[in-house]
């Protein structure tokens, strides 16, 4: 019976450790996927801008304009003026005088009201304001108006946009007196 308790006891006891298995626990996989979301989150959307078209390029900024100045005329009760230059190419921004007329001093903050040129491949070939029938080409200032109150209405207008090397045109406008823009393929 000696050597059956003596086997018994030679034996190395089992001992188990819960954090030295193999594998990793719930929650260091949830810090992991949480730090990757974030990290896509940030990055994805300045990757995919890379690859968006000029024509959604565009119309986002033009669409980021017309929120802006909308929100800043209905709090600041002060009106605003977005203007077309065809033969320049380029978008501008100011503030609406008492007059009537916009004042010669362009907005520069924020940022995203500064003057804005439109890519070379990519062209403002026409604007109107809507309802009106004499578009802007061959004017000698080639200058549309857009005008945006104090109580945030919007002026109504269409663009043409068309690519140098593609044969389509794009045509962005207005819906409502609040300046919803909508885009379509001419």
């Amino acid at each position: 019976m000696q050597t059956l308790v003596q086997a018994i006891s030679e034996k190395k006891p089992i001992q188990r450790y819960y954090g030295s298995g193999n594998g990793f626990t719930f929650l260091e996989v949830m810090v992991f996927v949480t730090l990757i979301l974030l990290i896509s989150g940030s990055v994805l959307p300045q990757f995919l801008a890379v690859f968006s078209k000029p024509i959604e390029k565009e119309f986002k900024h033009i669409n980021a304009v017309l929120k802006t100045l909308r929100n800043d005329a209905v709090l600041k009760n002060n009106s605003y003026c977005v203007l077309f230059d065809l033969k320049l190419q380029q978008m501008m921004t100011s503030e609406k005088l008492d007059s009537g007329e916009c004042s010669k001093e362009f907005l520069e903050k924020p940022n995203s009201l500064k003057r804005h040129e439109f890519p070379e491949d990519f062209i403002l070939s026409k604007a109107q304001l809507a309802g009106s029938s004499n578009l802007s080409p061959g004017a000698i200032n080639e200058f549309m108006e857009v005008h945006i109150n104090s109580s945030g209405f919007v002026t109504p207008f269409v663009l043409i946009f068309s690519q140098n090397d593609v044969l389509s045109s794009w045509i962005i406008e207005t819906k409502g007196v609040m300046g919803k823009l909508l885009i379509r393929e001419k």
